[in-house]
């Protein structure tokens, strides 16, 4: 198929652009839970009644025979997650609710996955994945501000964003050779991550202040060994919050009808590193074209792109 160099050219630069601005939000502050930024809550906080005293003697002592109602440990318990440094977050999660399908037209709305942010609650230090099949799975890391995706992933995800008479000149298998085993990085942008635990707590809280839960009552169990606060929703026994009974009061688990997750290594998941084999949006492109036969004498960095697509049809 003979295809415009220059129209060509113009049309991989736009997705490419796109990819790198837009996909997974990888230059922007939202995060996949379309979370509103807002002010975090305070770092200090004091830990549930009834468990006072030191880090060694909170871990001792017994859980209370009673729950407090949701209202009563709500505060204490987002105040805990917040001042926390690091966090693992796991679970199951339909892509239209995380609003992943807007994200990758590759997506399918109603594909439901595993999803595992894990790494600093500010995001900067951060590995996400979400899985669901071909063709709806990516790995992001992020790594001192710094983001990449996995290569393998990525490239599937960047054809389903090109234009069609693009798409059907590049050859899949050439450009998922590219990324094979790569990581696809993006410049840090305001020295922050693209995603992050702080601000996917901060939308939770809003949500159920909004709901007004404050009256629910809990039950005393142990899950996993662990001793627990259990609140089940009264209007609807899917919808279940999970909250640590010693010690901190963090959430440990969370579901309602379509999704559910648990939360881990408080203070102690690990940080990701720099990957060791890494490629940029440039690199990517410029293989394209020479394997194309497209000029690559003329092509700026695709931070350009989108000043090129802002200028009126013809110019």
């Amino acid at each position: 198929m003979n295809v415009n160099t220059a129209g060509s050219r113009s049309a991989l630069l736009k997705p490419v652009g796109l990819a790198a601005a837009g996909l997974l939000i990888l230059t922007a502050c939202d995060n996949p839970f379309d979370a509103e930024s807002g002010d975090s809550a305070s770092e200090t906080h004091q830990p549930v009644e009834g468990a006072e005293g030191t880090e060694a003697e909170t871990g001792a002592q017994e859980a209370p025979e009673e729950a407090p109602t949701f209202g009563e440990i709500q505060d204490e318990m987002w105040e805990a997650m917040q001042a926390a440094d690091s966090v693992t977050i796991e679970g199951e999660v339909q892509a239209e609710e995380a609003d992943l399908d807007e994200l990758f037209d590759g997506i399918d709305e109603d594909a439901v996955g595993d999803i595992r942010i894990s790494g600093s609650l500010d995001g900067d230090d951060a590995e996400m994945s979400y899985s669901a099949g071909e063709g709806n799975t990516f790995t992001q890391r992020t790594v001192e501000g710094t983001e990449y995706f996995r290569g393998e992933d990525f490239g599937t995800l960047l054809l389903a964003e090109l234009d069609e008479e693009v798409a059907d000149a590049v050859d899949e298998d050439f450009l998922n050779s590219v990324m094979e085993d790569q990581w696809v990085e993006f410049p840090a942008e305001d020295g922050g991550g693209a995603y992050s635990a702080e601000d996917i707590f901060a939308e939770w809280q809003s949500d159920l202040e909004r709901e007004d839960l404050d009256r629910l009552t809990g039950e005393v169990e142990e899950r996993d060994g662990q001793q627990v606060f259990v609140y089940t929703a009264e209007d609807d026994d899917s919808r279940e919050y999970v909250v640590a009974a010693q010690g901190d009061p963090y959430l440990v688990a969370w579901q309602d009808e379509q999704s559910r997750y648990s939360f881990s290594e408080w203070d102690e998941a690990e940080e990701p590193e720099v990957p060791e084999n890494i490629i940029t949006i440039d690199e990517i492109f410029e293989a394209v074209a020479e394997e194309q036969g497209w000029p690559i004498d003329d092509i700026d960095d695709v931070d350009d792109v989108e000043a090129d697509d802002d200028a009126p049809d013809g110019q």
